[in-house]
């Protein structure tokens, strides 16, 4: 039996997406919760135990960010002036990352936990692609000694229609991705994955070999799909209905594989997601802030298809903090449908939590006996911001902030607490990054000396 710990007396305690305790109680071993319920009874049960004070607060499930870039940190703020997705990677993102070092991935990476932990985010789905998956093993031992859930997928490619440097022989990058997962399949909080970006940076006999793969050695695959018209537009040039359609073709398409974006899926593809139960992952800022399109994820939610909420990397999004997105998410599809009963913030918020279930493959994403002990905690004390709150989800969604968050819980461990970070050393991750980003400004000044953009 591992070190118990008890949170008393919330004010709201929020199991899932649909059920919440008033003055509930958790009781967590080790790094599983075992018991939920009245703080009363639970108090009786266990007379004397002393625990969290959770009064005046708002418990809920660890927030689930299941697509993210997290090196893009780095890049946090540039990159607003170029005319759309292809520009952006093309003169923002690869330059960068051909000219970061593993050391630099490592703090971007920290950085990435602490805001995480911050914000009341407990697992991350890293995906290191381009350049940055040369360095996907730090990242990997970054999000290991930070004591983050989650997964790390390493990227190839083959054939880049952005940069030639990136690409490497199909029979080195099927190398490198089984020596990247057989290297770290034996850690327990973080996954190794295979996440190439897309149809567009890696031929389909590699795609469907590196698929393959994940299956043989029983992990996960996370690709990028239909993210842009650009995109889509190819595969229908190619004779699909779109990258969706492509990658199921070519045998990419199951349960453990969760798609990126889908922005430009169209109702066949939804169905061919629905009918493989392959996750997607909406990123709504992201989508927003490079005008890649709006995916119908009302369509998705009705027909059936898993669907997870990331903020995407931080050099398009610029924020890690998923009650912004779960924000992001609901205003996005009512305003752009003219429907304010499109999507509702109970919807939002499974997206954030119980879903990660399905990318993830783990029992995470609700105060549920037997799930993995990830919570965060949520002050209502002497906050202004959050007050009054008459439903905690809607509040949360609607006015809550990831700044509100006291307490963050991963595997039964305290992460960060009421100000302090317990696994990360934010002084010297930041002076860290504080000089990388020194380096990166010389880059990006170099690169705009060099090219125009429209």
């Amino acid at each position: 039996m591992g070190n118990r710990m008890f949170l008393w007396d919330a004010d709201w305690l929020v199991l899932d997406s649909e059920t919440i305790l008033r003055d509930g109680a958790v009781v967590v071993d080790g790094t599983t919760i075992r018991e939920v319920g009245p703080s009363k009874e639970l108090r009786a049960k266990y007379k004397g135990e002393r625990g969290i004070d959770c009064s005046k607060c708002i418990v809920i499930p660890g927030l689930i960010n299941a697509h993210n870039h997290v090196y893009e940190n780095l890049c946090r703020g540039l990159g607003k002036e170029y005319s759309g997705f292809e520009d952006w990677l093309r003169y923002l993102i690869y330059p960068v990352n051909r000219n970061l070092t593993g050391e630099d991935f490592y703090w971007s990476a920290q950085l990435a936990c602490a805001e995480a932990f911050r914000t009341g985010t407990t697992a991350i789905v890293e995906q290191m692609t381009n350049f940055a998956r040369f360095q996907a093993d730090h990242n990997f031992q970054a999000f290991l000694d930070a004591g983050m859930r989650g997964a790390v997928a390493r990227g190839a490619s083959t054939r880049s229609s952005i940069d030639k440097g990136e690409e490497r022989s199909a029979q080195e990058d099927l190398d490198a991705g089984e020596n990247f997962i057989k290297n770290w399949q034996s850690a327990k909080l973080v996954q190794p994955w295979l996440g190439p970006s897309g149809l567009f940076c890696t031929d389909e006999d590699t795609l469907l070999k590196l698929k393959k793969l994940t299956l043989k050695l029983s992990t996960r695959y996370h690709i990028h799909l239909n993210e842009t018209l650009l995109q889509a537009n190819i595969a229908k040039k190619q004779g699909y209905q779109g990258e969706v359609d492509w990658g199921y073709r070519i045998g990419l398409l199951d349960e453990s594989t969760s798609v990126a974006h889908a922005v430009w899926a169209n109702h066949a593809e939804i169905e061919i997601l629905k009918r493989t139960q392959s996750p997607v992952v909406h990123n709504p800022s992201s989508n927003q802030v490079l005008a890649s399109g709006v995916a119908n994820i009302p369509l998705m939610i009705k027909a059936g298809v898993p669907v997870a909420l990331g903020s995407d990397g931080p050099a398009s999004n610029d924020s890690m903090d998923m009650i912004a997105e779960m924000k992001s998410c609901v205003l996005l599809h009512r305003v752009t449908s003219l429907n304010a009963d499109i999507i509702f913030s109970r919807d939002a918020f499974k997206m954030a939590t119980e879903a990660g279930e399905k990318v993830l493959g783990k029992k995470v994403g609700k105060i549920r006996p037997e799930f993995e002990a990830d919570l965060a905690i949520v002050d209502l004390r002497n906050n202004p911001c959050l007050t009054p709150v008459y439903d905690p989800i809607d509040a949360l969604v609607y006015y809550g902030s990831g700044r509100d968050v006291k307490t963050t819980i991963v595997n039964g461990k305290l992460v960060y607490d009421d100000g302090k970070f317990t696994t990360v050393d934010i002084e010297k991750v930041i002076g860290k990054v504080s000089e990388t980003a020194e380096r990166i400004e010389t880059i990006v000044s170099r690169e705009k000396g060099g090219t125009s953009h429209g």
